[in-house]
């Protein structure tokens, strides 16, 4: 837990000077983060499952890419449990609606690779 709330304490400053150029991108990482915050926004029993499953899996999958771009065997990021996704995504796409999930994603992953390294395991 004490991972979260860095990460969710962090995200403020690993989102300031986020001027990214669009990128190309496909599936539901080019969806807005307003598509993600209205599927939560209903009440358990009524969540769009479907569309928070694609972006849990969506995110999971480009955090896990950022490992295949390390030296041969080196992770440079660990890749959170999709409950710990959840909050985070919550955080970032509540601050930034308009923001595309790629862009959160990859917010949410500068932090993890600054947590990362922070701890040692370079």
């Amino acid at each position: 837990m004490k991972s979260i709330r860095y990460i969710l304490s962090t995200l403020m400053l690993a989102a300031s000077g986020l001027a990214q150029a669009e990128t190309a991108m496909a599936g539901i990482g080019s969806a807005s983060c307003d598509v993600w915050l209205d599927a939560r926004k209903k009440p358990q029993q009524d969540r769009e499952a479907i569309i928070e499953g694609l972006v849990l899996a969506w995110v999971q999958g480009f955090l896990s890419s950022k490992n295949a771009t390390g030296a041969k065997g080196k992770s440079v990021l660990d890749v959170p449990p999709p409950t710990s996704i959840e909050l985070v995504m919550d955080k970032i796409c509540g601050d930034n609606p308009d923001w595309k999930i790629y862009i959160a994603a990859d917010t949410f992953a500068t932090v993890l690779i600054d947590q990362y390294r922070g701890s040692g395991r370079k």
